[in-house]
């Protein structure tokens, strides 16, 4: 999300920090890298340090909407959803 939105907020339903990301505008990577800073609450650690952000990008977006991604930092498990949706839950 960009502007005043927060880059990630609890879903208590889902028990996982959402964002979203629009291939067209905001990438996965940047939004995984946005809900995993306030899930973790700050880091010193970059995102690429556990993925390839340019790998993932093209992965998710150059798939169909079914795809997902799912992966681990550090405590935390993250999955990407084609259709848009980062989650990022406690391990």
């Amino acid at each position: 999300m960009i502007g005043t939105d927060p880059p990630a907020s609890w879903d208590d339903d889902r028990d996982a920090y959402v964002a979203d990301f629009d291939a067209e505008g905001l990438p996965p990577s940047i939004a995984v890298a946005e809900a995993l800073d306030v899930a973790r609450e700050g880091s010193d650690r970059p995102l690429f340090d556990y993925v390839d952000p340019d790998a993932l990008d093209a992965l998710v977006t150059d798939s169909g909407p079914s795809m997902s991604v799912t992966f681990g930092v550090e405590e935390m498990r993250v999955t990407v959803h084609a259709d848009g949706r980062v989650f990022v839950r406690p391990s």
